[in-house]
Parts: C-alpha cells; structure tokens; sequence
C-alpha cells in the first residue's frame, strides 16, 4: 500500500513539471498579452461603466507595457532595415491597440455599452492580424 502511494505521489508530480517548466518559459511579453487578454474577457462580459473603464484602463496599461517589448520572432530576426521596420510595425500595432482600448473606456465612460461590443470587435481582429505576423504558429 506504501509503495502504491509513493508511486502515485511520484506519478503526479511529474505530471505538474511541464505546466511549472511551461509557467516558467514565459516572457515579459507574453505575461502583459496575457494581461491584456484577461482584461479583454472582464471587459466582454462587464456591464457596469465603471468596472469597465477600469477593466479598460488595465489593458491599457498592459499595452503600454508590451509595447517596450520585442517578439521572439522580431529578435530572431538578423540586425539590419528588416528588424528595424517589423519593430516599428510591431510598435504601430500595439499603439493602434492602446488608442482602441482608450475608445472603450470612453464609451464605457459615456455610458455606451453598446458602442463597446464593436470596439471589441475591432479589438479582436487586431489580435489575429497581431498573431499573424508577429507569434510563431507553434506559439499560438
């Protein structure tokens, strides 16, 4: 019976180490998008304008945040005008995304809860062409 249980105790603790090695591999880039994709799913189901703006200025924040960073695939790159203008690209995007975000906490300000399931939709069109062109296939 011992045996059973320490077999079992072994058995399930290997079972955690790839989702604390997996935890561990996460980058400052990938713990902000997180961030920002939590934020989004409070915002889609949030129907009090002042929870929502909140929620809308976190992911901001978290924009902000990624912004500093540089995909994988971006430093993977060779140095030379090739890296340098997906960067720029990169950062354009994230911009478009901080400026989207700050339109719903505007209308979640004005009271237009409405006006915020659109902007989310923009919001998730600019996710799939952001994953397109800057995460790895095996990433996504």
């Amino acid at each position: 019976m011992k045996k059973q249980l320490i077999l079992m105790g072994c058995t399930a603790g290997l079972m955690l180490v790839p989702a604390w090695a997996a935890e561990k591999e996460k980058t400052a880039l990938g713990k902000q998008m997180e961030a920002m994709n939590d934020a989004f799913k409070a915002i889609k189901k949030e129907t009090d304008p002042v929870k929502g703006a909140s929620e809308a200025r976190d992911a901001q924040a978290a924009a902000l945040k990624s912004a500093t960073e540089t995909p994988a695939l971006i430093k993977e790159m060779p140095e030379g005008p090739e890296k340098a203008k997906a960067l720029a690209e990169y950062h354009k995007m994230v911009g478009k995304v901080y400026v989207t975000l700050c339109e719903v906490e505007e209308a979640f300000m004005n009271g237009k809860i409405d006006q915020v399931a659109t902007i989310l939709g923009t919001l998730k069109d600019m996710k799939k062409e952001g994953h397109k062109k800057f995460v790895k296939e095996e990433d996504q």
